[in-house]
């Protein structure tokens, strides 16, 4: 796979484009904090992070895909055997802190 990440100008555009916050950006990329989502897009940092692809693609869906297409996405996830609540922060049950 050959993977080029958004620039922070170009991340920094999507969410305006989407009109969230910081917090929603963390949210719908499976970030932990919205401070983790402005080293994404922070200009000035030559230095920043680029957004890695699973994490990207996760933001992409979460924003083009129905509700009932992101669940069916979640069931195959717990199938394969994931835990995930996408509405806590919580300790999943096996203790690790998830994204």
């Amino acid at each position: 796979m050959l993977y080029r990440s958004p620039t922070a100008a170009q991340m920094k555009n999507w969410k305006e484009r989407l009109q969230f916050s910081g917090t929603q950006m963390a949210r719908i990329l499976g970030l932990k904090t919205s401070r983790r989502w402005r080293e994404y897009a922070e200009e000035s940092n030559l230095a920043a992070p680029r957004i890695p692809p699973a994490n990207l693609f996760m933001g992409a869906a979460m924003t083009v895909l129905s509700a009932a297409d992101i669940e069916r996405v979640l069931n195959e996830m717990r199938k394969i055997g994931a835990f995930i609540d996408l509405d806590t922060d919580a300790p999943a049950p096996d203790g690790e802190q998830q994204p």
